[in-house]
């Protein structure tokens, strides 16, 4: 073979060479053939994975730009901007001009540390004279920027948990697309993470779910009323989500055609983005949800009284839309949001948002049903084990009488046991419908 050759030392013992040079091993010698074949057989087969020399100057900017072109057909819109915005703000001006091998698990630890600490700030004057711009304490330029004339002294800033969490989201995707295209073996965020060890670390690590903001019957109510009188597409769309457990990109994608009163069905295909594309569900798998009998009357209601107007391509035919603008196409996201801010407003609510229609209708139906299967078919999680993870503190607790045992007696629960008295009845299955919220 051309890579292996056969070299007799002046000793007279006889060693094989590989050449590995087109790798970036060299010439190494072994003192069998069957050794060096195996030398360049493990060569041949790590090409490319961060031992071809070829790809060995791929840097870090230019990963991630392949990566954010081919994964732009796979994934959500705003997933992609929010990927686009942490490379660009936190990520390429540490890593970009770096090479992918040379990044390693220290450094992504040391960086990801940074982001966890108080930031220092200073106000400059702005284009508004009447507003300062707070930037970092570091990007301050004397030579081209004048500071604002009330500064707080030792101001900082921090990024929130969610934002670092983001960041290093973003950098392992990159690095995992790199080992897919074997530019490097192995992802160094996947090491980089805190000890475990200590309880404070495992406090410190635990994700916490983000605590799920549900909408009381008496918002509910009052929203509803005056949605009625003031903005009647509103209090159908209000309604809907309260009853279906849709998210809004969803909702605002929902054609007539998924529609079906007989069996009480709505079929779920399609969501739309906040710039108003029609887009798979977040999951990207369809489902069906049952209506309820208001839901249905709600929904019946708003066919028999709708505008007919032009149908649009969600990707898969046409549609005419439930919710849409007048020409047709779908609601505008943030003039939804400022819709329903307004009714939150006007009824004195607050810390809510259009969003939280969904964990309502998640709670509620938990509350009364207690199947976690169902609700999690209903609401398009990928998992039951989802739902479980946000939802389950919302159930009520189970029979307090279990904590009577604990003042039992030994001999008593020796004589008696499990046997000889009755255990605490469990709470039965409640059998109303979210309708009589």
């Amino acid at each position: 073979m051309d890579h292996i050759r056969k070299i007799v030392q002046r000793s007279g013992n006889p060693t094989w060479q590989v050449n590995l040079r087109k790798y970036g091993l060299g010439r190494p010698q072994f003192e069998t053939k069957e050794a060096a074949e195996a030398a360049l057989a493990d060569a041949i087969k790590n090409r490319g994975a961060g031992l071809n020399h070829g790809r060995r100057d791929v840097t870090f900017a230019e990963q991630a730009e392949a990566f954010l072109a081919n994964a732009a057909d796979a994934l959500a819109e705003k997933t992609l901007r929010s990927y686009r915005g942490h490379l660009n703000v936190h990520v390429l001006p540490r890593f970009g001009k770096r090479r992918l091998v040379e990044i390693n698990t220290a450094m992504i630890k040391s960086f990801l540390t940074e982001k966890r600490q108080p930031i220092p700030i200073c106000k400059i004057v702005s284009a508004d004279p009447k507003k300062p711009r707070t930037i970092n304490a570091a990007d301050f330029d004397a030579a081209t920027m004048k500071k604002w004339p009330e500064q707080d002294a030792g101001a900082t800033r921090k990024l929130s948990t969610t934002t670092v969490r983001l960041i290093r989201a973003t950098l392992s995707v990159v690095f995992q697309s790199a080992v897919d295209d074997r530019i490097i073996t192995e992802n160094p965020v996947a090491a980089a993470r805190s000890s475990r060890r200590s309880r404070k670390a495992k406090a410190a690590n635990r994700v916490a779910v983000a605590g799920e903001r549900v909408f009381t019957e008496a918002e509910q109510a009052a929203l509803l009323s005056w949605c009625s009188e003031r903005d009647p597409e509103l209090h159908d769309l209000f309604f809907l989500l309260l009853r279906s457990g849709l998210r809004p990109g969803e909702c605002r994608a929902l054609g007539w055609c998924d529609v079906d009163f007989t069996k009480r069905k709505i079929r779920v295909d399609f969501s739309v983005s906040d710039k108003a594309t029609f887009g798979p569900t977040k999951t990207g798998l369809g489902r069906s949800v049952d209506m309820s009998p208001a839901l249905a009357d709600v929904l019946r209601l708003r066919m028999l009284k709708r505008t007919k107007r032009a149908p649009v391509d969600r990707g898969e035919g046409m549609a005419e839309l439930i919710f849409s603008n007048p020409s047709g196409t779908p609601l505008d996201d943030s003039r939804l949001r400022r819709r329903f801010d307004l009714a939150m407003d006007e009824k004195a609510i607050t810390a809510h948002v259009l969003y939280d229609a969904r964990h309502t209708y998640a709670s509620t139906l938990l509350a009364r049903c207690r199947d976690f299967v169902y609700v999690a078919a209903q609401m398009g999680h990928a998992s039951p084990k989802t739902t479980m993870d946000h939802y389950a503190h919302l159930l009520p607790g189970v029979d307090q009488s279990y904590a009577n045992f604990l003042d039992e007696s030994e001999a008593n629960w020796q004589r008696f046991g499990s046997y000889g008295r009755q255990a605490p009845k469990k709470p039965e299955m409640i059998a109303k419908t979210l309708d009589s919220i």
